[in-house]
């Protein structure tokens, strides 16, 4: 150990400071010792990290044996609003495509996103399947948020067939008739005779 043993004395003990503290008498005891495997084992460190705790005290000093700091939970580059934004259009603009069609109309608009975000993206928006696609376009729809275009009712219609028969409004009772029939089948003694 190239540097100093000694801990500075006039730092505040601070949990950082102890355990750095902890850390420096561990190299100690090995240099006294002449044993790293013999200090380790009265330490209650493994080797693994005794190395790792020398290489820190050889390059940085006694700053080296403290914690480094959490990474921060922002990511500096994470996805512009405006880009989830223009991903969650695109899915419910085009409910059928996938994540490889979603980036590649996003690339022919300037925009570089991998499939891998846009579905973590959608995941996380609650679009993440087509099922979730569909329900999302049947909920804004029945709450009158959007107007359905013909690429979103077919799929709608592919998925729940019942959709084809939306409620249309009408002024007056009796104005609009609706009527259904089905196929019974032979019954007998009716007929044919």
């Amino acid at each position: 150990m190239d540097q100093s043993t000694k801990a500075p004395k006039a730092r505040k003990r601070d949990p950082d400071t102890k355990l750095a503290q902890h850390r420096l008498s561990v190299l100690e005891l090995a240099k006294e010792l002449g044993n790293v495997a013999e200090a380790c084992r009265q330490r209650g460190l493994d080797r693994t990290s005794f190395y790792e705790w020398k290489r820190r005290f050889q390059t940085q000093g006694f700053e080296g044996l403290k914690d480094l700091p959490p990474i921060h939970k922002s990511h500096p580059q994470s996805t512009p609003p405006e880009t989830v934004a223009r991903i969650k259009t695109l899915a419910l603009a085009h409910p059928a495509y996938g994540c490889n069609r979603f980036e590649a109309m996003l690339a022919l608009e300037g925009i570089r996103v991998s499939s891998i975000t846009i579905q973590k993206i959608l995941n996380e928006n609650g679009l993440g399947t087509k099922s979730d696609r569909w329900l999302a376009l049947e909920q804004a729809n029945a709450e009158k948020r959007i107007e359905l275009t013909a690429e979103q009712a077919a799929f709608i219609e592919k998925l729940n067939p019942c959709f084809r028969e939306r409620h249309v409004e009408s002024s007056a009772p009796g104005e609009l008739l609706s009527a259904d029939t089905f196929f019974v089948g032979a019954l007998k003694g009716i007929g044919t005779g």
